[in-house]
């Protein structure tokens, strides 16, 4: 790879937002969504869940229904907002009170104490029922981690779901519905450079 330059990235259709606690995030959704975030866990070359923001996603006393989340320290969203169980804890809690992104991620929790807080790095989630797969389940949309600063705009002003802010490689840049979509290189991504200046789609 050469750096530098820009990628144009045609998608099939654009999609209502680029918030993944609150936008349906369709296969185009999640090409964009993967520019501007980073997630808890990703797939390695052969196929495992490994994790990614996080640095560890282990049953509690091999309960697979209980699993503590500990997260790689000094990570920061593009918005100077620090990456920690808090901010994971925000994300979640959105996701499980949005109308419509909540209905496939409530049936797996109980209703109360979800997830707790263990200390500033590690979270735990309590699910319903034992899961062996749940590291796969934060591969996706789910574990997507935005800014806990920008979700709490984004409700206040429903426009800035248009305009993501996440730990990812490319920060947002600009945004014309049904046109084009652009993110610029992060310089301060945390897991090391883009080769491009820019990521248009």
């Amino acid at each position: 790879p050469v750096p530098g330059g820009t990628s144009r990235y045609g998608l099939e259709a654009d999609v209502d937002g680029l918030n993944p606690t609150s936008s349906s995030l369709s296969p185009p959704g999640l090409m964009m969504s993967q520019a501007v975030f980073d997630s808890l866990v990703r797939f390695d070359v052969d196929g495992n869940a490994v994790p990614y923001l996080a640095q560890s996603v282990e049953p509690v006393d091999g309960d697979l229904s209980t699993w503590q989340l500990t997260l790689r320290d000094g990570i920061t969203f593009h918005d100077g907002t620090p990456l920690d169980s808090a901010a994971i804890q925000a994300n979640f809690e959105a996701l499980l009170s949005d109308p419509l992104i909540g209905l496939a991620v409530r049936p797996s929790f109980p209703a109360e104490n979800a997830s707790e807080i263990i200390d500033d790095l590690t979270i735990q989630f309590n699910l319903l029922d034992q899961n062996a797969q749940f590291p796969k389940d934060l591969t996706g949309q789910i574990g997507y981690v935005a800014s806990p600063t920008w979700l709490a705009a984004a409700l206040e002003d429903p426009t800035l779901n248009q305009q993501p802010v996440g730990t990812g490689p490319f920060v947002f840049d600009s945004r014309s519905a049904d046109s084009v979509t652009r993110f610029v290189r992060n310089d301060d991504w945390w897991n090391g450079s883009a080769f491009l200046d820019a990521i248009e789609f």
